[in-house]
């Protein structure tokens, strides 16, 4: 197992410790069996070519830690238009060009030659901008659906890795525990996301009103 495998191994073990989070662990799990999560948050996280019933539990554990990450606001993330999807990871060059689409102040570099590297590139932006954050306070949208409230949280100019296509949801857990922050572009989604771990940024970030035409009580993922 990779040094991340063996974080999520031992976060796994502390879930199965604690009756909550065991439970936690358990309806997820069959979340994932019944086909009723949001693939395309899952995505975010990890995405493999096993489907996400086939995980095994230590993947699930450091699945579930990002998710909660976001739902209760200390994880933040930004989604990114691009308008195309992955090419396959062979296909380096054309993700690469793919990239370019971007919108300012969003960059992007993919390694072409990767060989074993922690992540298959960089993104980076040189201008502030925004993330949303949860509130940890749920919402009943007009159509009776639950969502959290969110709020903006700027961010000034970084660099970050990039992760695209298939990738463990334990490597996301390690860049968001070490880099504080990964970029995700996952197969069968034309947008990139963010996700910043604000317990690590430090000073990368800081606070500002809700732009206008915000409505506070918007949906967030």
């Amino acid at each position: 197992m990779t040094v991340h495998e063996d974080a999520a191994q031992v976060l796994l073990e502390e879930r199965q410790a604690d009756p909550d989070s065991a439970s936690m662990l358990a309806k997820m799990s069959a979340s994932l069996y019944e086909g009723t999560h949001n693939r395309q948050l899952v995505a975010w996280v990890g995405q493999t070519q096993r489907d996400p019933a086939y995980w095994p539990a230590h993947q699930v554990a450091a699945l579930i830690d990002v998710l909660d990450g976001l739902a209760y606001g200390r994880i933040a993330r930004r989604r990114i238009a691009i308008g195309e999807t992955p090419g396959p990871d062979a296909d380096r060059n054309g993700n690469a060009a793919r990239l370019r689409n971007l919108g300012a102040p969003f960059q992007a570099n993919l390694d072409r030659s990767q060989n074993g590297a922690d992540s298959d590139g960089t993104l980076w932006w040189d201008k502030p901008v925004n993330f949303w954050r949860a509130l940890g306070v749920r919402t009943l949208h007009q159509q009776g659906i639950h969502g959290f409230l969110h709020a903006p949280f700027e961010v000034r100019p970084w660099r970050v890795p990039l992760e695209v296509g298939y990738t463990l949801p334990s490597r996301t857990l390690m860049h968001l525990a070490v880099e504080g922050a990964v970029a995700r572009w996952a197969y069968e989604d034309d947008e990139v996301c963010l996700l910043l771990d604000l317990a690590r940024i430090g000073e990368h970030c800081g606070t500002r009103p809700l732009p206008a035409g915000i409505e506070p009580s918007s949906l967030g993922l």
